[in-house]
């Protein structure tokens, strides 16, 4: 399975954000097994933040976690639920990037794989000794996740795709 900045890619199926939401649970279940959780649809201001419309539904599979939404998007018109995010925040399981980057891989090599003008390196807003990354954001697409630090030899701590939720 990897992770992309417009979606997930789990074996023979390519889940791009805006995938069906039933559809894509089954796509990466075929991967990696029965989920840990599933939230169902609750209140978009929730355990996974303050996300987009009214109802939100997050299934986890250990440290990786799938968004939902039925909200107007740029991939569908409200009242259509279809995948809009994912977290990656562990090692269980073992995910990695379409260039090979996982959770511990060093900035160094996130910057290898991902650098030029789409990839920026700040300070995390939480607390400025962290690192936070992204590459090729845009309005409800790209990669983001944060790091130990913001040197070369920091390590990755989460991979994160789409748009995600806020504080």
């Amino acid at each position: 399975m990897e992770l992309t900045d417009e979606g997930v890619q789990a074996g023979d199926t390519w889940l791009y954000f805006g995938f069906d939401d039933d559809d894509a649970i089954t796509a990466i279940t075929a991967v990696l097994g029965a989920p840990t959780f599933d939230s169902g649809w609750i209140d978009s201001f929730s355990i996974y933040g303050t996300c987009p419309g009214t109802l939100v539904r997050g299934v986890e599979w250990d440290d990786f976690t799938m968004l939902f939404t039925q909200a107007d998007t740029d991939f569908w018109t409200g009242g259509v639920p279809h995948f809009f995010a994912y977290y990656y925040t562990g090692e269980t399981p073992q995910l990695l990037t379409t260039e090979g980057i996982g959770i511990g891989s060093s900035i160094e090599t996130l910057e290898t794989a991902y650098g030029g003008p789409l990839f920026t390196m700040d300070e995390a807003f939480f607390d400025p000794s962290f690192g936070a990354w992204t590459y090729d954001l845009q309005g409800w697409t790209g990669l983001w996740g944060f790091s130990t630090g913001q040197t070369a030899a920091h390590a990755v701590t989460s991979i994160n795709g789409g748009q995600g939720c806020g504080e």
